[in-house]
């Protein structure tokens, strides 16, 4: 009766004992639960399938199968991390050279904002040169004037004393005329002096 006993809970417990059960990524049964997942994420299918213990060659073949997964795993898995450290550095290197020319493009507006106050005092300067010099042409230009209107009056009285000079000068060698005649008149009648009398002292 006892062995009776044991061979019903032997056969109870193989009975009841579960199936192996292994999830198929595609072509090959998953390694673990992270590529099962992966795999779930991309195409969101997972197959389940039991193993039986049909043969040991089925079973050989599956190791090689699951360990030849199981590279291809690890090969993903550093190709997405070398993928990912990757997109890391691409963006950091597409923030430092967007702050490089977000900085480039201060510097520029900066420099643009000096050249244009340094024109706007150019211009202002220029402009206050320019007032000056009309100033200084219109000073001038009266000063011109000035001097032009003075000469022609020098030239005008000039021109007067010299008329006057020469109406004193007509009258003047008229007189002289009248009083040479006169003289010569008087004399006319005069005999000559002697030269050689010298009166004695």
């Amino acid at each position: 009766m006892k062995s009776l006993f044991y061979t019903m809970v032997f056969f109870i417990i193989i009975a009841c004992s579960a199936n192996k059960t292994v999830y198929w990524c595609g072509d090959h049964p998953c390694i673990n639960k992270n590529e099962k997942k992966a795999y779930f994420k991309k195409t969101m299918i997972v197959e389940v399938k039991e193993l039986k213990k049909e043969s040991l060659k089925n079973s050989s073949e599956i190791e090689k199968i699951m360990q030849q997964a199981g590279l291809e795993e690890k090969t993903r898995i550093k190709k997405e991390k070398k993928s990912t450290k990757y997109a890391k550095l691409e963006k950091k290197q597409r923030k430092k050279e967007k702050k490089v020319l977000v900085k480039q493009i201060k510097l520029e507006e900066k420099q643009r904002k000096k050249e244009e106050k340094i024109l706007a005092k150019q211009i202002k300067l220029e402009e206050k040169q320019r007032k000056k010099g009309k100033k200084v042409l219109a000073k001038q230009i009266k000063h011109d004037e000035k001097k032009v209107l003075k000469n022609e009056k020098k030239m005008a009285k000039k021109i007067i004393k010299i008329e006057d000079s020469a109406e004193k000068n007509t009258e003047v060698s008229s007189d002289f005329k009248k009083l040479v005649e006169k003289i010569i008149n008087r004399n006319a009648f005069r005999p000559y002096p002697d030269i050689n009398d010298i009166p004695s002292k």
